[in-house]
């Protein structure tokens, strides 16, 4: 039986081969199907690889669209320069710079040409640097009607650089103004007809060694003066809801302690490694702290990391009352030697951070540096509408002084300055006055005293001598003045003589408004109005707190 069907017997032994073509058809059969799995796997990562990059793109499109919106808005603040902005700035710069550049009387007059005015390129070179002092970085968040009007309310009232510190904005290194007034003198005292800067740099006064003010200190004491772009790095912002001050470069709070420093990318830690402006201009590295164990000597050595410089003594000097003794003091007492007192005690110490406001009210806040950063270095020497010395903790508003050397702004801009703070929202609960506004103050009331009185002594000398003037100026009547006002010349001067009184008459109700002021916070008198609550507020030694109905005075 097995004999007969061997044929059956291999078709149902499941170890058997199949024969080969059965074999090669199974093996075309898995390439096809192995195939289709390749293609459908490398579909899939195509898809996925597809799906990835569709992603990352619409995510870097949604990145690129707010950060322009973001960008958008920062510039529209203020707190940013487009590429257009930055380009006119350097052209202004460029400009600025050519027009300014020291150069010899000889080479002044062959780059004029033959039939040009001398003198007319001079006045230029003047309107010039004018127009730098006048200068203002205007916002374009300020494009409506009503906040243009406030604008130009305030430059009514902005404050220009003092004239003793233009050679330190002029000069294109902007070395130390203290240090070039000295060797102007100089200058002056010579019998040189070129240029200041051109004799200094590379004329007669080049070699020039004074004992009192080295070369070396004259070549190595540059003030930074910051540019458009710089200046964000120190812009300051406060926030509405909390009414405390932040950087607008990083939205942190502010605070001005010994944990800080200034570096060329504006306040940074104390213990950052980005070095200082002085390291960059000048390559010279700062003195290491000596160990100190004492708590106070490690507080002065921070200190004096965070200011990067050492106080200037000769910066505001008062030799004439310093070297009198007794009641000769008296007589060496004046409004300049009062200020340059409150000066050198306030603005020469360690650690001391001063602020700037522009006319817009931007406020910038940095470290006050002897011969390295002052009040001028924000706006590059341009027009201010407040200034002086503040102290915050924490991003709240702790004590405000308005004293600042470069500027001298009057205390009108320092309430104003307070009274936008208020309008910003700024937590001012815990804000005390320096005592130099109850000096000012009492400055400002002496300077109006003695021009009233020296108004009513040249009416009253006036009167003496030529008391027919005087009778014709009070009553105005008879026949001398009608052939008088038959005379073009004598009714023009009488025109001129009725505008002078009314001056004078506007000067006297404006001192009379101030000594009720002035005696009324003497006396300690209340007062209603805007002014009034603002003026309490600005009292010495007191603090500024919101209220409902006004200002809140509270005594230290």
């Amino acid at each position: 039986m097995d004999e007969s069907h061997p044929e059956a017997d291999k078709q149902s032994d499941p170890l058997t081969l199949p024969p080969p073509e059965k074999l090669k058809e199974i093996a075309a059969k898995q390439d096809v199907q192995a195939q289709k799995i390749r293609e459908r796997r490398a579909a899939q990562a195509h898809a996925r690889a597809s799906l990835a990059t569709e992603r990352r793109t619409n995510a870097a499109e949604l990145i690129q669209r707010n950060y322009r919106g973001y960008r958008q808005r920062r510039q529209m603040q203020g707190y940013a320069l487009d590429p257009s902005t930055r380009w006119l700035e350097a052209l202004k710069e460029a400009k600025y710079h050519c027009a300014t550049q020291p150069r010899s009387r000889a080479e002044h007059h062959a780059s004029l040409g033959p039939n040009a005015n001398p003198t007319l390129a001079r006045w230029k070179r003047v309107g010039a640097v004018v127009r730098r002092a006048d200068s203002d970085d205007t916002s374009a968040s300020e494009g409506d009607q009503q906040a243009r009007l406030k604008k130009a309310e305030r430059e009514k009232y902005a404050r220009r650089m003092g004239l003793e510190y233009f050679l330190e904005m002029v000069d294109h290194n902007h070395r130390y103004g203290s240090s070039l007034r000295r060797y102007h003198q100089e200058w002056k005292n010579s019998d040189t007809k070129e240029n200041f800067f051109y004799w200094l740099d590379y004329g007669e006064g080049k070699e020039l060694d004074l004992e009192d003010r080295p070369r070396s200190r004259l070549d190595t004491e540059f003030v930074r003066y910051l540019s458009r772009e710089e200046r964000q790095h120190y812009l300051v912002h406060i926030n509405k809801e909390d009414g405390l001050f932040y950087w607008a470069k990083d939205g942190k709070p502010v605070s001005t302690s010994t944990e800080f420093k200034d570096s060329i990318n504006g306040i940074v830690p104390a213990d950052d490694s980005t070095p200082t402006w002085r390291e960059v201009s000048t390559g010279q590295k700062p003195e290491p702290s000596p160990p100190s164990s004492s708590s106070s000597s490690s507080d002065d050595s921070s200190s004096l990391h965070s200011t990067g410089s050492h106080p200037d003594p000769t910066e505001y000097p008062n030799t004439s009352l310093h070297t009198a003794k007794g009641l000769h003091k008296l007589h060496h007492l004046t409004t300049s030697t009062l200020m340059n007192h409150l000066l050198r005690t306030a603005t020469t110490k360690k650690n001391t951070w001063i602020f700037v406001a522009d006319t817009s009210f931007r406020l910038y806040i940095g470290i006050k540096q002897s011969g390295a950063f002052q009040h001028s270095s924000f706006l590059h020497g341009s027009r201010i509408s407040a200034a002086g010395i503040l102290k915050i903790k924490r991003g709240q508003l702790r004590k405000l002084s308005p004293l600042s050397g470069h500027y001298a702004p009057p205390l009108r801009n320092f309430r104003e300055f307070v009274r936008s703070l208020k309008e910003a929202g700024a937590d001012l609960s815990r804000c005390s006055i320096s005592r130099a506004y109850a000096v000012l103050l009492g400055l400002e009331g002496y300077l109006g005293v003695k021009r009233q009185v020296k108004s009513v002594e040249q009416r009253v000398i006036g009167g003496l001598f030529h008391p027919g003037d005087e009778k014709k100026r009070t009553d105005g009547v008879g026949e001398e003045e009608g052939d008088a006002d038959r005379s073009g010349s004598l009714a023009a001067e009488r025109r001129q003589s009725k505008q002078r009184e009314e001056k004078e008459a506007q000067e006297r109700k404006k001192e009379k408004r101030w000594s009720v002021r002035f005696k009324k916070r003497v006396s300690g008198a209340g007062g209603d109005g805007r002014q009034a609550d603002t003026d309490a507020a600005l009292q010495p030694g007191s603090l500024v707190k919101d209220g409902q109905g006004g200002v809140e005075v509270k005594k230290e």
